[in-house]
C-alpha cells in the first residue's frame, strides 16, 4: 500500500516568519546543503535543541524535505520503519557493539555526543514508504548496520498448574515487535 502526503496548493504564496512556532533547521544542515535539487544529508548536531521531525512540500520546486534534528541514532530508525516514537527502548536489541551508541542514555558514555542531524529531498510525489526506506538505507550505509523490525515470542507472564507429577509453571506467550539491529560483520553470524 503507497500513502501519499496531502498537498496543499495557494495561488499566492507568501513568506512567513516563525515567530518561534515553527523550529529552525540548524546552520550544520543549511551550510553543507549541496545545490543539487535531490540529496541526503547526515551531520553530527553541534547547536543543541529539542529534537524535532518536519516534512515540508514544496510544489513548485517539486521537492519534499524531511528534515530530521537531533536524533539520536534509534530515533532516526523508528521513524525510517514507522514505528512511534514512544516505541519501548527494552524491546531494541542491538548486536555488535555497545547498546549505549545506538541508544544513548544521560549517564552512558556517548551521552549527547552521538547526536545527529539528516535531511532528505525527494520528489514532491514520493510516497511514505518510499523515502522512509530511503532513509533507512541511507543509515545503513553511513552506520554499517542491518536493522529490521520482526515479530518476536517472549514469555509475558506465568501461572502455576498441577499436573499428575505435582506443581508445574505454565508460560504465557505472546508476539511482540521488537528491533534488531546488528553490524555488519555480524550478519550471518548470528542464528535463532
Amino acid at each position: 500500500m503507497i500513502t501519499l502526503i496531502p498537498k496543499q496548493k495557494s495561488k499566492k504564496p507568501k513568506p512567513v516568519r516563525s515567530r518561534g512556532r515553527v523550529p529552525h533547521v540548524p546552520l550544520s544542515i543549511v551550510a553543507q546543503r549541496p545545490e543539487e535539487l535531490y540529496y541526503s544529508i547526515l551531520v553530527l548536531a553541534v547547536e543543541k535543541t529539542d529534537p524535532y521531525i518536519t516534512i515540508v512540500s514544496d510544489a513548485r520546486k517539486d521537492v519534499l524535505r524531511i528534515t530530521m534534528v537531533c536524533m539520536s541514532i534509534y530515533e532516526g530508525y523508528l521513524f525510517a520503519l514507522g514505528l512511534p516514537s514512544n516505541f519501548p527502548k527494552e524491546q531494541i536489541i542491538v548486536f555488535g557493539h555497545d547498546r549505549a551508541r545506538y541508544i544513548p542514555c544521560r549517564s552512558c558514555e556517548y551521552g549527547e555526543k552521538l547526536i545527529y542531524h539528516y535531511e532528505l529531498t525527494v520528489p514532491a510525489d514520493t510516497a511514505i514508504e518510499e523515502y522512509q526506506q530511503r532513509i533507512c538505507n541511507d543509515l545503513n550505509d553511513h552506520f554499517q548496520l542491518d536493522v529490521k523490525v520482526e515479530q518476536l515470542s517472549i514469555v509475558t507472564d506465568s501461572r502455576p498448574i498441577t499436573t499428575e507429577n505435582g506443581e508445574a509453571v505454565e508460560l504465557i506467550w505472546e508476539d511482540q515487535p521488537t528491533v534488531i539491529m546488528r553490524t555488519r560483520d555480524q550478519i550471518g553470524k548470528l542464528v535463532y
